[in-house]
């Protein structure tokens, strides 16, 4: 009687909704567990591939830091040269030396527009991945001005920008100006202005990967000068410029008397080459 009794009852209770219920709670359990494996493994795989992209954006700076002292540190200096060590990135290192096109306009206030200088100054860029550090917009060394006259200032331009589907960190150099009084002529102050201008448009045309040797020259640098005298009295000079499209402009002030002021107005242009060497 009692195993009837159990028989019945078991019977009962696999037909019941209990029955059913117990596996099909265990099954969702499995699934939502599976499900939040599967998500928070993702999650991971995506924190650690945008920790390594940052880390490769990183030593991209580094590298190009170091590139940008290495120019300034031959600049100005013909045959001078230093080799610096660029590590791998990830990313792909590339030299544009027929870009940034620039145009020096000088100007007064009195009708003066002559052209003083009008040539590719080239650059350097890393074609980087995205990642969660994002350089698009920001100036690691320099700023946004298409020229300066304080020395106080750097020519370097180092900043991110983003390309179709990468991020690029790019290096290039804007024109500085400086005046001053060096003497008279003809019983008229005379004043120098003198413009300084960096190129990389002797360089290589590269495309390289991985790590590399990269070495900096100064091949040589040149100058060129003008004179302008004025019959009265000037307070400044302009000197307008175009970047590759962006527009900047500085005023130099210049010493004058009642007869006028001489000017004489020297554009020195230093070509720096980039090439890759095996050490």
């Amino acid at each position: 009687m009692k195993k009837k009794g159990f028989r019945k009852h078991f019977t009962k209770f696999l037909h019941s909704k209990k029955a059913l219920a117990l596996p099909l709670t265990y099954l969702i359990l499995l699934v939502s567990l599976i499900t939040i494996i599967s998500a928070t493994y993702s999650y991971a795989v995506i924190r650690i591939a945008a920790k390594g992209a940052s880390l490769k954006a990183s030593i991209a700076k580094q590298n190009m830091q170091l590139l940008d002292n290495a120019a300034h540190a031959v600049a100005w200096a013909s045959g001078s040269s230093e080799v610096i060590y660029m590590d791998d990135t990830g990313g792909t290192f590339k030299t544009e030396p027929t870009s940034r096109n620039l145009t020096i306009n000088i100007t007064d206030e009195q009708g003066l527009n002559e052209i003083v200088f009008n040539d590719s100054v080239g650059e350097a860029l890393y074609e980087l991945e995205s990642s969660e550090v994002s350089y698009a917009d920001v100036f690691v060394r320099g700023d946004d001005r298409a020229i300066i006259n304080q020395t106080a200032f750097t020519m370097t331009q180092l900043y991110g920008a983003i390309g179709t589907s990468t991020q690029n960190l790019i290096l290039s150099y804007r024109p500085m100006a400086t005046t001053m009084i060096i003497g008279t002529s003809n019983d008229k102050p005379l004043n120098l202005v003198r413009i300084y201008v960096i190129t990389l448009n002797e360089s290589q045309n590269m495309n390289l990967a991985g790590s590399f040797n990269m070495k900096v020259t100064a091949l040589n640098t040149t100058t060129v000068s003008r004179q302008y005298e004025f019959n009265q009295s000037v307070s400044s000079l302009g000197l307008e410029v175009n970047l590759s499209g962006t527009i900047g402009s500085v005023s130099l002030q210049i010493s004058s008397n009642a007869q006028g002021a001489a000017v004489n107005v020297e554009t020195v242009a230093c070509s720096i080459k980039l090439q890759r060497v095996e050490v």
